[in-house]
């Protein structure tokens, strides 16, 4: 299929999205509430790609695009206010895998969003995404409000040992009670990895975090001394349960994302 630049819409939908959910200290006291995990679509020219976003109280954003018709992902982060029932985003976004970039051959680009929000509820918003080639992409974001993101969140309910859902054993991710993580990969980039998680609101499912890479070998050693961020949610139904990291970084001068999904062991 062929896959068209405005996939970066899906962006700034999502920061839209984001502040649908439920926040506290959110960026607007008198708007709808901004935390929140969302399920979704992003429609271009009549099709539709999937998205899967969280979004913190405090107002941040990562949003996860894929086109279940080939290997294309893209992933957006920023961040999300409302006034009332009306949403504004603004978004950096950029493809996960450079073989499979924009339709217009960019590989990342700056989107804007605005739309507007039923509180817990769903998120109806036009997004305009620019790409680095400077063409502008619109679509539709229609996103539905995901409630375990009302699950309270705790160091003792992330914490344990993790593997890579690409090829299970591979490798080992571990946190601990104290939300001290640690990784390994021995089998194929050879990286190890240190990093923090923390908690945005306990009331809330969506947690920090930050992660360094080191020891990286051969073509994965551009990683080393990387250091990302951004937000993470465990799904503590799902068997096994599934840890999800939408983050982002700079690798070699270019902000650049990660999207990193475990399952326990």
């Amino acid at each position: 299929m062929d896959r068209p630049a405005h996939r970066g819409i899906l962006i700034g939908a999502l920061l839209l999205l984001a502040a649908c959910g439920g926040s506290k200290s959110g960026s607007s006291t008198t708007g709808a509430l901004v935390g929140g995990l969302w399920t979704g679509t992003l429609t271009v020219s009549g099709v539709a790609y999937t998205v899967q976003a969280m979004s913190s109280e405090t107002g941040q954003l990562e949003l996860l695009e894929s086109d279940p018709a080939s290997s294309f992902k893209a992933q957006y982060w920023g961040t999300i206010s409302s006034s009332g029932d009306v949403l504004s985003a603004s978004v950096s976004g950029a493809v996960l895998n450079q073989a499979d970039p924009f339709s217009d051959g960019s590989f990342h680009g700056t989107g804007t969003a605005r739309g507007t929000i039923q509180q817990r509820s769903s998120i109806s918003a036009t997004l305009t995404f620019k790409t680095s080639l400077g063409n502008t992409i619109t679509g539709q974001l229609a996103l539905t409000y995901d409630v375990s993101y009302e699950q309270p969140s705790s160091l003792a309910t992330i914490s344990g040992n993790y593997t890579n859902t690409a090829s299970p054993g591979t490798d080992v991710l571990t946190i601990t009670t104290a939300g001290v993580l640690t990784y390994t990969d021995p089998l194929t980039t050879q990286c190890m990895a240190s990093g923090t998680v923390t908690l945005i609101d306990s009331t809330y499912a969506v947690y920090a975090a930050e992660i360094t890479f080191s020891n990286c070998k051969n073509i994965y050693s551009y990683l080393n001394g990387v250091s990302i961020q951004g937000l993470a949610n465990v799904n503590t139904t799902a068997s096994p349960r599934a840890l999800l990291f939408l983050m982002h970084g700079m690798v070699g001068g270019v902000d650049t994302p990660f999207a990193l999904a475990y399952q326990g062991t």
